[in-house]
């Protein structure tokens, strides 16, 4: 073996190939540094658009929902130094530079671009550490989101009451919403056997069946819902999911604006809207309750309802809500679209 080796390298320098493996490994070593321009400098440029895209999607949101409860939405320059604040929060380096693409507010609508800024430099490219060795010194890396904002349509009444139009005031002062009109309301009298308008004899302003497994009721602004009838708590509606429904939570409750001629079973409510209520106390029929004296407090001993305050709320698309055009209510939904 030792001979064959001493032999080929008699041949070899015979024929003047000595330096030809370096020659070699000099043109293998340009190709895998190509390969590590390829594997890290573009690597590197996916991570940053990454984080591109969701400070672009979070810019998107931020300003979607200061213009849905009417701050700082005049135009674009006013809205850019949220942007820009959002997109930096979501860049490692807390460099990007952010641009409105578009604010119409008339579509309720808004589209933000977040770009590369070199952490170092300060440059509006992101240096690249291998590609230079290709002719390619620097990259721009960029990202868009757009969100849209509007008042919701349909979705699940977590809590399956609705409450009539006239009740609704958006002043943060506290106020009990009481069930079958026993105790006090903001409606006007209009005689009957409850002497309030909306309050459907019997029906304790509950909708859906009453018998129902679940205890939220998948609703929509225009429908025409059944009134269920009887004071106690619908069955789906047990003391757990009452409790993990309201207890210290802000829910969004069905307005009605109309009920029809039926009493009881017979009865039925016009969904015209959604609204948002912070709940600070409840109390039913069956002992299901929650700070009960606030209720009872603002209405009597025997009342049943649910004590708090309505205000302004803002939900993002993951509540499953249908959007629709903008109410009065206060209440809105943004989602992300791209």
């Amino acid at each position: 073996m030792t001979n064959h080796l001493a032999h080929a390298r008699a041949v070899h320098r015979e024929n003047d190939e000595r330096g030809a493996v370096a020659v070699i490994t000099a043109l293998c070593l340009v190709v895998l540094v190509g390969f590590a321009a390829i594997a890290i400098d573009v690597g590197m440029m996916y991570e940053e658009r990454a984080q591109l895209q969701n400070g672009a999607d979070a810019a998107a949101f931020a300003v979607a929902q200061d213009c849905a409860v009417g701050t700082d939405c005049l135009d674009a320059s006013a809205v850019l130094p949220r942007a820009q604040q959002m997109a930096d929060a979501n860049a490692r380096d807390a460099r990007s530079k952010a641009t409105i693409l578009e604010l119409d507010k008339t579509k309720q609508k808004v589209r933000v671009q977040a770009s590369t800024v070199d952490g170092k430099s300060g440059a509006g490219s992101l240096a690249l550490s291998f590609a230079p060795v290709l002719g390619i010194d620097k990259a721009t890396v960029g990202a868009t989101a757009s969100a849209v904002w509007g008042a919701p349509k349909a979705g699940t009444a977590m809590f399956p009451i609705a409450f009539a139009a006239c009740e609704f005031h958006l002043t943060g002062a506290p106020q009990v919403l009481v069930l079958g009109g026993k105790g006090p309301t903001k409606c006007p009298k209009t005689g009957g056997s409850t002497g309030h308008v909306g309050d459907l004899p019997g029906g304790f302003g509950w909708i859906g069946e009453k018998d129902s497994t679940s205890c939220g009721v998948y609703v929509a602004a225009g429908d025409t819902v059944k009134s269920s009838t009887g004071a106690s708590i619908p069955s789906g509606c047990t003391t757990a999911a009452t409790e993990a429904a309201l207890k210290n939570r802000t829910v969004l409750l069905p307005v009605y604006d109309q009920i029809g001629v039926g009493t009881g079973n017979n009865g039925t409510y016009r969904i015209a809207a959604w609204a948002a209520f912070e709940v600070h106390g409840y109390t039913f029929t069956g002992n299901v309750n929650w700070n009960p004296g606030l209720v009872t407090g603002a209405c009597g001993t025997n009342c049943d309802g649910i004590y708090g305050r309505f205000v302004r709320f803002v939900t993002l698309d993951d509540a499953g809500f249908v959007m629709g055009p903008p109410t009065s209510y206060g209440t809105t939904v943004v989602e992300l679209r791209d």
